[in-house]
């Protein structure tokens, strides 16, 4: 059962890494041919509601000089309240939220991350699917770099 920290960040980690994910401090990355993908969680400052993004790299792009570069410095960022309902993401992701009994909490955390988080990873895996996202997914034209629409050849 999730009670801290801890165990949400545990319980990502096991649906992630059965993806393939590698965990890196709060961040779970995975490389592609010509992408890096990343989902990364941290605790607000206000109360105990873990915030999320996940986006991605092109590894053309990434002169940083490390296989997984800092979330904060990718050329595509996106939340999960961008896909899903956003009272049920705050409510599910706030562990004061003492609502959730027995496993409820693991079940709706483990649907969004099966049902939005991983497609629109794996549907920015490569430019190809990038563009493709970037038609499927609302306003995530407006959280793409210019560098990566460059890249892209995108106007």
């Amino acid at each position: 059962m999730i009670v801290n920290g801890k165990s949400l960040f545990n319980f990502i980690d096991s649906i992630l890494e059965k993806e393939g994910f590698i965990k890196k401090k709060d961040t779970w990355y995975k490389s592609y041919d010509e992408c890096i993908c990343f989902f990364s969680m941290g605790k607000s400052p206000y109360g105990g509601y873990y915030e999320h993004v996940m986006g991605g790299f092109l590894k053309e792009l990434n002169n940083s000089g490390n296989e997984f570069p800092a979330y904060y410095k990718s050329d595509l960022k996106y939340t999960l309240e961008n896909l899903a309902d956003k009272e049920l993401i705050k409510r599910t992701f706030d562990l004061e939220n003492g609502e959730f009994t027995e496993m409820e909490r693991e079940f709706v955390i483990n649907e969004l991350m099966e049902i939005y988080v991983i497609p629109f990873l794996k549907d920015i895996s490569s430019k190809d699917f990038i563009k493709e996202a970037l038609n499927k997914y609302k306003g995530l034209n407006n959280r793409i770099t210019l560098k990566a629409k460059e890249a892209l050849l995108l106007k």
